[in-house]
């Protein structure tokens, strides 16, 4: 599979993020979940850009699991069927690998749209293996 495009989001402003459709995962990397962010705006935003897969990592990945679970069933979108999955005890090699080859079955070119609150340190290997990647794929 080939990165179509890296896109680094702040979860604190998901209001003025503005994406072209395309088939996408989204990473998330969060530690604690405030009370600023906007899940079912993640959702209503992401998922009609593309995403078909949301990875969380982080201290606070299973509860922003449930958050996003409960946004997509509420988002107002219809039946999307957008899976979400904690990746928490995979190494960065086995979440860079999973989210390039493996989150869309069957996508040759994707777009991988990396969201954190902090700097958790598989943030910058992730990302950086993901740069690797699309430059490889250009």
């Amino acid at each position: 599979m080939t990165v179509f495009n890296l896109e680094m989001i702040d979860l604190q402003s998901i209001e003025s993020i503005v994406l072209t459709p395309h088939p996408s995962v989204c990473l998330l990397v969060i530690d604690a979940i405030s009370p600023a962010m906007d899940f079912k705006g993640l959702v209503r935003t992401l998922i009609p850009a593309g995403c078909q897969y949301f990875m969380i990592l982080g201290h606070a990945a299973e509860d922003v699991h449930d958050a996003l679970d409960d946004a997509i069933d509420n988002c107002d979108l219809g039946y999307c069927g957008t899976p979400t999955a904690v990746h928490n005890d995979e190494s960065t090699e086995d979440v860079e690998s999973f989210l390039l080859n493996a989150a869309i079955p069957g996508e040759s070119n994707v777009r991988c749209v990396v969201g954190y609150d902090n700097e958790y340190d598989a943030v910058p290997e992730i990302v950086q293996k993901l740069r690797v990647e699309y430059s490889r794929s250009k």
